[in-house]
């Protein structure tokens, strides 16, 4: 018997977020009943030089405060081991909850130094919203490390250097786009083939330009993609999923959760609108 809120089974989820979160979210939607495939955006590698990163770290102590953008830069900052117990005075901040939660876990010393995060509201997590609370609690920093991947994020970088702050990053990781297995491909092609529909879970902006490479050899199936659902965690993931041409995006958390009710209540939207339109005619 299908529990209440469980889709129907002709939906697939494709899971592209990378490592363990994206593995454990995967696992999460079989477990109520969703069929999903993890099909991961990224690898998540150590740094191909580690020299200036080490020198930069261990000058962390002259940083007031370093932004973590993600628990991937805590997870890669932490098993790279390079810059010791963590400095009281070094305030942490991380644009959301369980982010600041895992680098004060993971990091030593860092439980001991002040954290910073965007709130307890999930619709205001994000960059922008701890850029509110870093301006409402002041005053701002002098000099900020950002840990992030060797690229990207750079939106909150751009507002403290507006602001006069010293910015410098920490790449702690590096992406390299997923090759997917030939399992992976045929489970997504006999998904397609069976007129399932595809509903992507997407929670980075850089992850949108990494599946159409992954299927830049099979234009059928990125176009199955575009013509289904697409769930992401930010209005700048929506942004960028619309641009590419994916047709109907939601935005909602990342949890096996809220990934479901998203399904569902586009699968109770379609249903309305077939019944108007089959009572208009």
């Amino acid at each position: 018997m299908t529990k209440p809120g469980t889709p129907k089974r002709g939906t697939l989820a494709l899971v592209t977020r990378p490592g363990e979160p994206g593995q454990r979210l995967s696992t999460a939607l079989r477990d109520r009943g969703q069929r999903a495939l993890w099909w991961p955006a990224f690898d998540l590698l150590a740094p191909a030089e580690l020299e200036p990163l080490q020198a930069l770290l261990q000058r962390l102590a002259e940083f007031e405060l370093a932004v973590f953008v993600s628990p991937a830069a805590v997870r890669g900052l932490s098993a790279l081991d390079l810059c010791g117990p963590w400095p009281a005075a070094t305030r942490i901040a991380a644009v959301g909850a369980s982010t600041l939660q895992l680098a004060h876990r993971l990091l030593p010393g860092a439980a001991a130094a002040r954290g910073i995060g965007p709130g307890t509201d999930p619709q205001r997590a994000g960059s922008e919203a701890l850029w509110d609370t870093l301006r409402r609690d002041g005053p701002l920093p002098r000099r900020a490390l950002i840990v992030r991947a060797e690229s990207g994020r750079d939106w909150l970088g751009d507002r403290l250097r507006e602001a006069g702050c010293q910015v410098e990053y920490a790449g702690v990781y590096r992406r390299v786009v997923h090759l997917p297995s030939p399992e992976q491909r045929a489970a997504l092609g006999a998904s397609r083939g069976a007129g399932d529909r595809a509903v992507s879970v997407v929670t980075s902006s850089e992850a949108v330009a990494a599946l159409d490479r992954q299927l830049a050899e099979a234009p059928d199936a990125r176009a199955w993609l575009r013509q289904g659902l697409a769930l992401c965690s930010h209005v700048r993931i929506a942004q960028a999923l619309r641009a590419a041409g994916y047709v109907e995006v939601h935005e909602c958390e990342p949890s096996a959760a809220d990934v479901l009710e998203a399904i569902c209540g586009a699968a109770r939207g379609e249903a309305v609108a077939r019944m108007a339109q089959a009572r208009a005619q």
